[in-house]
């Protein structure tokens, strides 16, 4: 199958939106224990790698984040709430086919900057086994069930009228059977969706297919990905939309327009069955925080028939009374209980705060839509912290007479803030320099820059990276006693 690569785009109802700007949220986060899971591997590829990292806030608000690699590419942007203080452990999975050296940091969206980094080594023994459906995973009749994923996307690139469909189909293979596999889809902008399940039964195919339809309504670009437990992820496929007009669409309420016809006995069909439709999960659902860049919304959209034939569905989201361009979506038939997922997608900005509705309706369903309320409350952007160093210290001390052993300067600083808030620094002794974020409160707070191995006398610097961005220096003096 096709692999594609990463474009990163935001999906707005009325156009084009710019990258988030960056801004001051109303919730401060200090991102710690920044690690890569193993952090150095070789061996047969794929191979996939686990990143996770500590993110402590304190405020009221809505959290926005994401991973960036060192290729420049970024992850799925993520979010959780905080009302008061709560810590949350953000994990991340990468799959590699060749060798590669990088690093994967944390980027708190409406803030400068990145965590420390997590740095990585991938060493491929032999070329790339690519999973799809023409390259099964190997068969394995004993031992751990391994699965994989591929995913491909139709059309890649788009230009039209608009609203559109963009079809993902995803193909997950195993080792072995009987298995079952669990699985998500994992979006550039709206993140991890539900967990879903594939079965496969004992003696029956090793691979399946599954697909997930994106309602699109202006330009944009992005990509997906599926998720796997006991196995590897899958590429990321991008997408392209690149919206020329709008299609008018008739309201759910509006009557077909009818053709002339010759009378005649009509053919007795049985019936179709009726769907069920939730919206399970929203992203972000209710938010409270700064909105200089629009906030994205995801919905997922859940479809579940019983067993029968094959079915097309109509569906279409409505958008607080407003109804989206109808889609279609095809269901295969089965024998046991069928599920769908729908994926819709928008913007909502600082001139929108206040309660809204989120409705999906489909032909041939409940007569009333399936809705989901959700709140956003934008807040003004914070100003910026005024920061003061008021005086920074040093101690050299000598493990041993003569040096035998490198002596050590251990420095800190006295800060002053106006009111409480994040300060992003760097120190900077001996010549090595090594960055931080923490969250401090109003008034008066020192901070320890540790003990550092010194050869020659130099001097330790401290800078503030962030706000009013004050440095100061210090000298020291290294000076061995005799033995």
């Amino acid at each position: 199958m096709k692999r594609t690569a990463l474009l990163l785009g935001v999906l707005l109802l009325g156009g084009l939106l710019a990258p988030p700007a960056v801004a001051a949220p109303a919730v401060d986060v200090t991102v710690t224990k920044v690690n890569a899971t193993p952090s150095k591997r070789s061996g047969a590829c794929p191979t996939t790698l686990g990143f996770s990292a500590t993110l402590a806030a304190k405020g009221r608000g809505t959290v926005r984040y994401r991973w960036v690699r060192g290729d420049g590419s970024k992850g799925a942007i993520r979010s959780f709430t905080v009302s008061g203080g709560r810590k949350v452990v953000v994990r991340d999975r990468l799959t590699f086919e060749e060798s590669v050296t990088g690093w994967q940091a944390v980027e708190v969206l409406g803030r400068a900057g990145l965590s420390r980094k997590a740095h990585f080594s991938v060493r491929c023994d032999g070329p790339a086994q690519l999973y799809d459906a023409t390259h099964l995973l190997p068969a394995r009749a004993s031992g751990p069930l391994v699965a994989a994923a591929d995913v491909d996307v139709t059309p890649p690139a788009y230009n039209g009228v608009c609203p559109a469909i963009v079809r993902f189909t995803g193909t997950v293979q195993v080792s072995r059977t009987p298995a079952r596999v669990a699985y998500r889809w994992v979006d550039s902008a709206q993140g991890e969706g539900p967990v879903e399940y594939l079965d496969f039964p004992a003696g029956g195919p090793r691979l399946r297919q599954v697909t997930l339809p994106l309602t699109v309504g202006s330009s944009t670009s992005g990509w997906k990905a599926i998720q796997v437990t006991a196995g590897h992820d899958s590429g990321r496929a991008a997408y392209q939309v690149t919206c020329t007009g709008v299609s008018p669409e008739p309201g759910p309420g509006s009557t077909p327009r009818p053709t002339q016809s010759t009378p005649g006995p009509k053919p007795t069909e049985p019936p179709k069955p009726k769907p069920v439709v939730t919206i399970p999960e929203m992203s972000p659902g209710d938010y409270e925080g700064t909105c200089t860049a629009p906030v994205q919304y995801n919905a997922w959209g859940h479809l579940q028939l019983p067993g029968g034939p094959a079915v097309t569905i109509t569906y279409w989201w409505i958008l607080d009374g407003t109804p989206w361009k109808k889609q279609q979506v095809d269901i295969p038939a089965d024998n046991g209980t069928r599920v769908q997922y729908v994926l819709g997608t928008f913007s909502l900005g600082d001139q929108q705060s206040g309660t809204h509705t989120l409705g999906l309706m489909v032909e041939g369903g409940p007569s009333e839509p399936a809705e989901r309320t959700f709140v956003l409350k934008c807040l003004a952007e914070s100003p910026a912290v005024a920061v003061r160093i008021d005086k920074i210290d040093h101690y050299v001390s000598y493990p041993d007479p003569g040096c035998a052993e490198s002596p050590r300067v251990a420095v800190d600083v006295t800060l002053t803030l106006d009111r409480a808030g994040e300060v992003e620094y760097r120190w900077t002794v001996g010549g090595r320099s090594f960055e931080l974020k923490k969250a401090l409160g109003k008034g008066t707070t020192r901070i320890v820059g540790g003990t550092h191995q010194v050869a020659v006398s130099g001097t330790a610097r401290f800078e503030v990276l962030n706000h009013n961005k004050p440095v100061k220096e210090i000298s020291y003096t290294v000076k061995c006693p005799p033995k």
